[in-house]
């Protein structure tokens, strides 16, 4: 009977110690085994808040198995692109056949012609917007959809104007895109919808960097309509807070006395201290969120196009994703939107120390030289180049890679053929198409090897 009583009561704090955890898997808006598709024009084709958001996933939740689609094409309005005669051929082509279990949508910036509001133009979105809604839930039972309010047009950092303005009217063209953007709240009240709000945020954003650095403010939303990755994490950020992400990678705190007083999504074991010298080793349950645009300036506006102009099997070689160099816009856009700690807190906490300053370690790499104060505070350790974000950029250099197929696939061969080729063509179609599947599932297997834990050995050394 004491040896029941005794496992019991392991059982209930192993299961208080892990319910943090628990809960921020649970309270996550997506599931195991759910397909996600992003939806848009030009903005969301950029593939960088796509990209963001997935590696996010990979990495905060590594055995969540969620596979991500990107049908994305620039140009695209309510009532269809380029590519396709109508709406209902996109969402054949584009949707459909993916058979997603969450659709995120963000239309609007081509649709109001980028022009002082005109009703008519809007009826036409408001109405060809309720037909995509229709449709999606229609073809797909079930089907969660998230209504993104359309991004803004940048009347901060430059003049206010309308690109279209026959006739003079004075104002900006964000305010046209604010009627389409309460359009969409109502449209997601009507259906039960979540709603995101990319355009308030953005330009709240705009006018705090402006406030601080007019040049590097103009470079979040370069050219006016399509942000710039740093901008698009910002982005990322938002949809990823809407659907209830958890800030927390780890939380540790321990004593000089070598007691563990916090572990949150990590396992902490051979804590020891040895004079002023402190080891343990940690097997972390997740990994820090790589900020993918922090360590370079060379990040464009625009990936490039992986059409004949980059070896096959790596179509785009990303720009450093660790190092010394800081990119001042991502800075910027990380600090004014508070992006460590809303999405990557990873913290170390050691109280009780007796000297000054202790250099930390992790698998003998050196880490950074902290005070004690600093310590006892805690440190955050997803702002150091650590293994552990090491780790983290492989998992993003693999999501981007399986990104970059997905898009050669999508604008190489979807999108330039008809709807409905011919048999033999179609066909071929199909099979290109199958291959380049088998290879994204590939890279999603890679990705999530990639991301899997590893124990780490820690050493705080009294300098």
């Amino acid at each position: 009977m004491k040896f029941s009583r005794w496992n019991f009561a392991l059982i209930v704090l192993a299961l208080i110690a892990a319910q943090p955890v628990w809960a921020a898997a649970k309270n996550f808006y997506l599931h195991n085994g759910e397909r996600v598709l992003f939806y848009g024009d030009s903005i969301t084709e950029q593939r960088y808040y796509p990209v963001a958001i997935e590696t996010y996933v990979r990495t905060r939740f590594p055995n969540l198995k969620v596979k991500f689609v990107d049908s994305a094409v620039g140009g695209a309005r309510v009532i269809g692109n380029w590519a396709v005669s109508s709406e209902e051929q996109s969402l054949e082509r584009d949707v459909y056949p993916f058979k997603p279990d969450v659709i995120t949508i963000m239309l609007g910036m081509n649709d109001a012609e980028y022009r002082p509001f005109d009703q008519s133009i809007f009826d036409t979105y408001k109405k060809g917007y309720r037909y995509i809604i229709q449709q999606m839930q229609q073809h797909l039972p079930g089907v969660k959809i998230v209504l993104i309010e359309p991004s803004p047009w940048d009347d901060v950092t430059q003049t206010p104007s309308y690109p279209h303005n026959p006739t003079n009217q004075s104002g900006g063209y964000n305010s046209t895109l604010l009627h389409y953007c309460k359009f969409v709240r109502q449209l997601g009240a009507e259906h039960h919808l979540m709603v995101v709000d990319f355009n308030t945020p953005v330009v709240n954003l705009l006018q705090e960097a402006n406030k601080e650095n007019h040049a590097l403010a103009q470079k979040i939303i370069p050219g006016r309509v399509h942000p710039g990755p740093s901008g698009q994490m910002a982005m990322a950020q938002l949809l990823l807070k809407a659907w209830d992400a958890p800030a927390t990678v780890t939380r540790v705190a321990i004593t000089a006395g070598g007691k563990v007083e916090t572990s949150v999504n990590t396992e902490v074991s051979g804590l020891a201290a040895t004079g002023q010298n402190i080891t343990w080793t940690q097997k972390d349950k997740a990994l820090p969120y790589p900020i993918m645009t922090l360590h370079s300036t060379k990040w464009p506006q625009f990936p490039p196009d992986p059409f004949g102009r980059h070896r096959p099997e790596i179509f785009w070689k990303l720009p450093p994703l660790e190092g010394t160099e800081i990119n001042p816009v991502a800075q910027l856009v990380a600090r004014l939107m508070h992006m460590y700690e809303s999405l990557d807190s990873e913290t170390l906490k050691v109280t009780g120390l007796k000297s000054a300053n202790y250099a930390l370690k992790i698998d003998g790499n050196a880490v950074g030289t902290f005070s004690k104060a600093q310590l006892a505070q805690g440190i955050n350790l997803a702002r150091y180049d650590t293994p552990m974000m090491q780790q983290a950029n492989k998992v993003l250099t693999l999501v981007w890679h399986r990104v970059d197929v997905r898009f050669y696939g999508w604008r190489a061969i979807q999108v330039p053929l008809k709807i409905d080729p011919a048999p033999g063509t179609q066909h071929n179609i199909n099979r290109m198409l199958s291959n380049l599947e088998q290879w994204q599932n590939m890279l999603v297997d890679k990705a999530h090897a990639a991301a899997q834990p590893v124990a780490h050995h820690y050493e705080l050394v009294a300098q």
